[in-house]
């Protein structure tokens, strides 16, 4: 692993890998194609991102891995873990998902980004249209390939698939079927991590009956000691009236579901994960992929369609050896089914304790070691004919070549990491390309 890798790893925190980075690592740097079954939150993103960004060779500008994600939301958080493991590197990442400007994401690929992230349909679109060369890529990465495939995007990952067929492949998903099997040649290497027959040992699992669960779930959001919860529905109209009713109470709460569009799931996702939204209720079908830590509960509102689905909404909390609560809510009046007995089989009636936590109020979350880094705004783009070598070059007159991380244009922009933290350093302009180019200290 190159050293610049290590060095970012230990400042993120992670000193020790998890069973699946263990276990999936060697097989894919060995260059193996590999099937890893693994649930939600188990550290699978790492396990393939580790190895990708450490094959590259940045001397190189052609596109050396591809990743296939069924969702949008899902496409962004692994282009955002695959920027913080490239703070020192310097890979060049283009994110190619619907919903957003083909165009720029065209333009993105003109200036040869060395890892490409996103969903079937856009991935297939670009290539139709002969806008992305993959001659030299040697990684194509599938996560979350059930999901991929029940969602309708089979067509469209065989024929990447077939398209690749010469190049490594790693596959990664919470369940394997027929669909499944036929992305991979059988001789490829199979990595089996706890598949989802039971909930994780680090959740606690309750159950309440109630005659009013409106009631009942207002009442455990006041008194139960929530960091972030999610609240499971069946139905996208109860997912609004939920979050309505929660707003009433003063809970910083919102629906996710597929009444929003695009823009708007993703600002609420962030708004979660920044502890700005306390409370997401969500369908199945909305939160399907999405890979979210430092969730502290999960409420069932509904019983779940089968027991598969209970212990995968319930596996998303109690991330990478945390713990976490799971708790689902029962009707009085109505019957129980075979799912709704296998749950209680599986779980302990919850008494009240009340540990109140104020969700009223943003919650703070504990931030990862600070890396000791600035990110600079340089007021030149793409439209400027600017490229990396230009801004590398000027920026060299200040920093040393080691002190400069990674670096993406935009149209009018340029964005640079700085491995050091001394604003001090900072100047007011740099001339690149022969003109005087503003340079300031991106906020965040």
């Amino acid at each position: 692993m190159k050293n610049e890798l290590k060095q970012t790893l230990e400042e993120l925190g992670i000193h020790d890998l998890l069973e699946i980075q263990k276990k999936a690592i060697p097989l894919i740097e060995e260059g193996k194609d590999v099937f890893v079954k693994s649930p939600t939150g188990s550290g699978k993103t790492f396990a393939y991102l580790i190895p990708a960004i450490d094959r590259i060779d940045q001397n190189e500008s052609m596109t050396k891995v591809l990743i296939i994600v069924p969702t949008r939301e899902l496409a962004l958080q692994v282009a955002e873990n695959a920027k913080k493991l490239s703070v020192r590197t310097g890979n060049h990442i283009v994110t190619l998902i619907g919903g957003m400007d083909i165009s720029k994401q065209m333009n993105a690929l003109r200036h040869r980004p060395q890892i490409l992230i996103g969903t079937p349909g856009r991935i297939v679109d670009l290539l139709h249209q002969k806008c992305i060369d993959l001659s030299a890529l040697s990684l194509l990465i599938f996560d979350e390939a059930d999901q991929i495939i029940s969602t309708g995007q089979s067509e469209e990952t065989e024929e990447i698939r077939n398209y690749l067929s010469h190049v490594q492949t790693v596959c990664l998903s919470a369940t394997e079927n027929e669909l499944t099997d036929k992305l991979f040649p059988g001789n490829c290497e199979y990595v089996n991590i706890g598949a989802q027959s039971s909930i994780n040992t680090s959740i606690e699992t309750y159950y309440v009956e109630t005659q009013d669960r409106n009631k009942e779930l207002m009442q455990l959001l006041k008194t139960l000691p929530i960091t972030t919860a999610i609240v499971f529905t069946n139905y996208k109209n109860d997912a609004n009236d939920l979050a309505n009713m929660c707003k009433q109470s003063h809970i910083l709460a919102s629906a996710f579901s597929s009444f929003f569009e695009e823009r708007k799931r993703i600002q609420i996702l962030r708004s979660f994960k920044e502890g700005r939204i306390r409370v997401l209720i969500a369908t199945d079908a909305a939160a399907r992929g999405l890979d979210i830590t430092d969730v502290s509960h999960i409420i069932h509102y509904d019983i779940p369609v089968n027991t598969e689905t209970w212990i995968h909404r319930s596996g998303r909390t109690a991330h990478q050896g945390n713990e976490g609560m799971t708790l689902t809510i029962f009707d009085v009046n109505e019957p129980v089914n075979e799912v709704g007995k296998y749950i209680m089989d599986h779980s302990t009636l919850y008494l009240e304790k009340p540990e109140p936590a104020d969700l009223s109020k943003p919650f703070r979350k504990a931030q990862p070691k600070k890396t000791d880094t600035m990110e600079l705004l340089i007021r030149a783009g793409r439209k400027d004919k600017i490229r990396p070598g230009d801004l590398i070059g000027a920026l060299c007159t200040i920093y040393t070549f080691d002190e400069i991380g990674a670096l993406e244009i935009q149209d009018t922009y340029s964005t640079v990491a700085i491995l050091k933290n001394d604003p001090s350093s900072l100047p007011a302009s740099i001339s690149v390309k022969g003109r005087k180019r503003k340079v300031e200290l991106k906020r965040h």
